[in-house]
């Protein structure tokens, strides 16, 4: 005997209705009870826990799709049946209510005594329809008694919220939640406000201060913004901003208004400065490695006039003596200048990379053309239902949550053919603004600073090595290939080479 197949579902909708005894454990008994009373086979449970602020549904949309997979398996006994508590635990607007009856499956809303099925009488499809309209109602009121509840207590001066760092939420003597100075942490954000206010420590100085006096910050990745939030919140002085509108607080107030004052001048100051530059830019420093020994050449000025380089490790066992700035400019234009071609050879190559594009585009093409017939079937998916939404076929709020879907999917299906159109024109696009740099790198380089020409260097070459007087590179891809290939595809172009030869050249 196959025992029919269900899936159970519990949702609480709020820390109140938690506290209440509707907790899930509770809701996940009663289904499962039900199910043993009713041989049914529980093959899933899925559960959320949500408040007013927090309302996705994880799991009730993991239970959607599950269901929806087994609505279209061929096998034996799929599973048709959902158990839930009761109504307002499934559905909280009417689109919940439409995609379960998009389902097709059997519902049973154990509490309520009810079965709902694709079979069910339509008075009895009308009923469950005012209940659906019944929960909508209670969370929206539920999200708005929340939402007056904080505006009240703001207005009373009552921090609603979480307590920020320094404070804990606690219970008032008024009946009321609110905070308090936290015994531990407050006294710490006393003392950073202390010190920051003085000029001396920077908000990453502080960050490390407060780690090392144990004040947590819960997941925060950088400490140094967190800090600086911290000195912005007027909460610490006694005010706080809430939804726009500034309240006198009935805390306790962690520093004065004056240090407050004092620290967001402190703050405007340290904003203001400009970071220090340094006395000299070397072009070469740390770009290149010892021949002999692996260590690295280093700049230093000789009579505030000369710049030479120089091995780390020249005062231990390496002989590697100094070598003039001017010397290493000249080897490194010396090899930017063997990236360089004539125009009718950047014509040649790019001959050739339109070639090697060919399957390429060949695949991008066929892309291009699946998404477009995937577009319009989604279009003439919508276009149908539209006709039935003007027969009556189907509701208007049925069209409006299937339409939206499938617009949806017909945005991505746009994103992923603009993306394929695009990569048609970038591949040749790049290739050939790779090519117009390796033939001014030269000029570029002749031109530019030190620093930009530490930039070009560092982006072309991967490694540079001294030593005996000689310069040695590894070129980066590309540019190892168009180093190598310009040569030989002047050879070849002098010799009458046709773009199949370049080919062959550049790719192998």
């Amino acid at each position: 005997m196959n025992h029919r197949k269900v899936v159970i579902y519990a949702r609480v909708s709020s820390e109140e209705q938690k506290k209440g005894g509707f907790s899930t454990p509770a809701q996940l008994k009663l289904l499962q009870e039900y199910a043993s009373k009713n041989d049914f086979k529980v093959v899933g449970e899925y559960e959320d826990t949500e408040t007013a602020k927090v309302t996705g549904r994880t799991q009730f949309n993991e239970m959607v799709k599950f269901l929806r997979r087994e609505g279209q398996s061929s096998k034996e006994n799929p599973c048709r049946t959902l158990l839930v508590e009761k109504t307002d635990r499934l559905y909280r607007n009417l689109k919940d209510y439409i995609v379960a009856e998009d389902l097709e499956i059997e519902i049973h809303f154990v509490k309520e005594g009810v079965v709902l099925s694709p079979d069910s009488h339509s008075s009895e499809k009308l009923m469950h329809l005012i209940k659906v309209g019944m929960a909508k109602a209670y969370v929206e009121n539920l999200g708005e008694e929340i939402k007056k509840g904080m505006h009240e207590k703001a207005a009373q001066g009552i921090w609603p919220c979480k307590a920020p760092v320094g404070y804990q939420n606690v219970t008032l003597a008024s009946g009321k939640k609110g905070i308090e100075p936290d015994p531990e942490a407050a006294p710490i954000v006393t003392q950073l406000y202390e010190w920051y206010s003085t000029g001396n420590y920077s908000l990453v100085e502080i960050a490390e201060l407060a780690t090392e006096n144990g004040l947590k910050f819960g997941r925060s990745r950088n400490l140094a913004a967190t800090v600086h939030n911290l000195f912005k919140n007027p909460i610490y002085y006694g005010d706080f901003l809430f939804t726009g509108k500034m309240h006198r607080g009935i805390h306790t107030p962690l520093v004065t208004k004056e240090l407050w004052d004092r620290v967001q001048e402190v703050r405007k100051t340290r904003g203001a400065t400009k970071p220090k530059r340094k006395k000299h830019s070397f072009a070469f420093s740390n770009l290149i490695q010892c021949r002999h020994c692996g260590c690295a050449l280093v700049a230093e000025k000789k009579k505030q006039k000369y710049t030479y380089y120089h091995c780390t490790g020249y005062r231990g066992k390496c002989e590697e003596p100094y070598v003039r700035e001017e010397i290493l400019e000249e080897n490194f234009g010396k090899v930017i200048r063997s990236l360089r071609f004539d125009p009718e050879t950047l014509d040649w190559i790019t001959s050739a990379l339109k070639e090697s594009h060919q399957d390429e585009k060949r695949f991008h093409d066929e892309a291009v053309q699946r998404l477009q017939g995937e577009y319009s079937r989604l279009q003439n998916r919508i276009d149908r239902m539209y006709v039935d939404k003007l027969d009556g076929r189907v509701t208007d709020d049925f069209f409006d949550q299937k339409s939206t879907e499938w617009r949806q999917e017909q945005a991505a299906v746009r994103q992923n053919l603009e993306q394929h159109e695009h990569a048609n024109q970038s591949y040749l696009q790049e290739g050939v603004a790779i090519l117009e740099l390796a033939n001014q790198a030269a000029d570029l380089f002749a031109k530019q600073s030190a620093s930009e020409k530490r930039r070009l260097l560092d982006f072309v070459l991967s490694n540079s090595t001294w030593g005996n007087g000689e310069l040695t590179v590894e070129f980066r891809q590309p540019f190892d290939l168009i180093a190598v290939g310009t040569t030989e595809l002047k050879q070849k172009k002098a010799a009458g080479a046709d773009s199949g030869d370049l080919h062959q050249v550049m790719y192998g």
